[in-house]
């Protein structure tokens, strides 16, 4: 679910790039969302949440990110996912977490963990090998890429718990300072079931019409995407595009929870994706079959239409994998 709500808005925020006056804007947002899905989980054993961050460096290292893309022309030749790694890993450099719950595994040599004093992340962790990227116009392929690689870089995280513990000792045990090293930190897939956003009432009583409208929630709800307030992709515009746009707008109206609002955004997204991979392949079929019939009229073209014929049936081919991978 946290993850889920990141991916939103984050899609939101990419599919409208009007709306992102220059690149730093970008990398705030980006550490905001990233610091707000943090703070919503924690330590992988303990469930310990993250409570001093360095978000500033995150926005830092991800302008550098940003600059060094535009310095490089040619597609294939800079792995962006690579510095996106560099900036989570300068979000948790010095990070701490809150210093409760108490861990249950005692510290080493006693009895029992009376308390945390406090919680330190010793290692910032591994960012996953990038081993190559292939361009998308798809905002939601980047998204899934990104939190895949943010999912298992969380999973590399150290620290120490500072504790006051219990040691045996005669006649009773005596207190003392203790140390319990940790590893990993996870976002928990937690549903909201009870969160309406369209319809009914809201747990503070007032419609749930009105309900988070001063919140995170509110953009989510049905009437906010009314008219024009769905931030549309412009490289899936089309008929197709347009209905499911259509759809997803009555959908949401109809109200439902926060977690079946996110799936319906990104069920809508993926088939969108799908509409406009079919209408590149339908698009370059037609180029290519315009330009084996003028290669027809060149006597001295049959090596042309030989490579021609055998790119026509490399897009069909290609077509098919695609569809296949998006069933």
């Amino acid at each position: 679910m946290s993850w889920k709500l990141f991916k939103v808005n984050m899609l939101l925020y990419q599919n409208n790039p009007l709306g992102v006056a220059a690149f730093p804007q970008y990398a705030a947002k980006l550490a905001m969302e990233y610091d707000m899905c943090m703070r919503r989980g924690g330590q992988l054993i303990n469930k310990n949440p993250v409570a001093t961050a360095l978000v500033p460096l995150f926005v830092t290292m991800m302008n550098v990110a940003h600059t060094t893309a535009l310095t490089k022309g040619t597609p294939g030749k800079h792995a962006f996912l690579k510095d996106v790694g560099n900036a989570v890993k300068g979000y948790w450099t010095g990070a701490t977490l809150l210093p409760f719950p108490t861990p249950l595994i005692p510290a080493p040599g006693s009895v029992q963990n009376i308390i945390a004093n406090s919680v330190m992340v010793t290692s910032p962790g591994t960012w996953p090998n990038v081993p190559f990227e292939i361009p998308t116009d798809s905002c939601l392929t980047f998204l899934d890429m990104m939190v895949l690689f943010m999912q298992i870089h969380l999973l590399s995280l150290k620290g120490m718990y500072m504790t006051t513990s219990l040691y045996p000792s005669a006649p009773s045990p005596i207190p003392g300072p203790g140390v319990v090293q940790w590893t990993g930190y996870s976002i928990p897939n937690i549903p909201f079931p009870s969160l309406k956003l369209g319809g009914g009432t809201a747990p503070n009583g007032q419609s749930a019409a009105n309900f988070g409208k001063d919140g995170n929630f509110g953009n989510l709800n049905g009437s906010t995407f009314g008219g024009n307030n769905v931030p549309f992709n412009p490289g899936q515009q089309g008929g197709g595009s347009e209905d499911l746009d259509n759809e997803l707008r009555a959908r949401l109206s109809s109200g439902g929870t926060l977690e079946s609002n996110l799936d319906d955004i990104l069920r809508a997204e993926t088939q969108k994706d799908s509409l406009g991979r079919e209408r590149f392949f339908t698009e370059a079929d037609l180029m290519v079959a315009d330009l084996i019939d003028k290669a027809k009229d060149d006597r001295n073209s049959k090596e042309l239409q030989k490579s021609l014929s055998q790119i026509r049936q490399e897009l069909e081919e290609e077509r098919r994998k695609c569809c296949t991978d998006c069933d």
